[in-house]
């Protein structure tokens, strides 16, 4: 697998950018705080109010606007005050409301980790989407082509581990549910045209692909996958196996299991 090249160099208006967000499952791969307060939005700046929050700046987070007109998704803290932090959202627009989201109990810990198998055009460095930081990453997906066969794909993601890095994140989520190995993570592939991509990446920060002006809402229509379970670990990568939320993934049946709790005779055996 090749390191990160300057991906954008060779690209046009249209050319498509693909980026993968893995969101840890709360409980299984970190200890969770969950979060409930109330948010404000004006223009594109989200003002989060949490009492002594203790987040730096840089903080990734799966936010889940439960009222208002917020839009759920991933966003990375932008400023920080003792009581409040903002994230920047990807339309305009005045609203408010409530939010509740997770973050590991041990603040530092990630729960979102954000990847892409390129670099900036601007400094060689990490591309930025949405106000979201991805990290060049040499990384392959393969098999998400539907056969119309009626069988669901199950995707394969790559990533590299030259420098160990997956195989510490296996290390750190593996110390709350000893080997989980990511099973379980929400996996979603994010397609991008280079047009909407955020100047910042760009000389000058300003985007020579544009049409118009970038538009950060605009993307193609997201996949979201779940691991089933780690199939290669080695120096050399780290390779999970895919899952669509529609194939039953941690789904028990029946949905219902009847316990001693629901009816005292459960698990008694009676001859007549």
């Amino acid at each position: 697998m090749a390191i990160p090249t300057s991906a954008l160099q060779g690209l046009t208006n249209k050319s498509i950018i693909e980026l993968y967000s893995v969101e840890l499952k709360p409980d299984i791969h970190y200890t969770k705080s969950a979060k409930t307060t109330t948010y404000s939005q004006s223009t594109t700046t989200i003002t989060i109010s949490l009492t002594g929050h203790g987040f730096s700046t840089g903080l990734i987070l799966s936010l889940d606007f439960t009222s208002g007109t917020g839009i759920d998704g991933v966003y990375t803290i932008q400023t920080v005050t003792t009581d409040s932090f903002t994230v920047t959202g990807t339309t305009s627009q005045s609203t408010s409301g409530a939010v509740s989201f997770n973050v590991n109990a041990t603040i530092a810990n990630p729960t979102v980790y954000l990847f892409h198998s390129g670099n900036n055009m601007k400094d060689s460095l990490d591309i930025v989407w949405q106000s979201n930081t991805y990290s060049r990453m040499p990384v392959r997906a393969d098999g998400f082509k539907y056969s119309g066969k009626g069988k669901l794909p199950r995707p394969t993601l790559t990533l590299s581990n030259l420098l160990g890095t997956i195989t510490a994140i296996l290390q750190l989520t593996n110390q709350t549910t000893a080997l989980a190995d990511l099973a379980g993570a929400k996996v979603t592939r994010r397609r991008a045209l280079s047009k909407d991509l955020d100047e910042v990446n760009f000389s000058s920060d300003v985007n020579p692909y544009k049409s118009g002006s970038v538009d950060p809402s605009a993307e193609l229509p997201r996949e979201v996958y779940f691991i089933e379970r780690k199939t290669i670990e080695n120096r050399n990568i780290v390779q999970f196996e895919l899952v669509s939320s529609f194939d039953l993934f941690g789904v028990s049946a029946p949905k219902k299991l009847v316990t001693k709790a629901d009816f005292a005779g459960v698990g008694t055996f009676v001859n007549f």
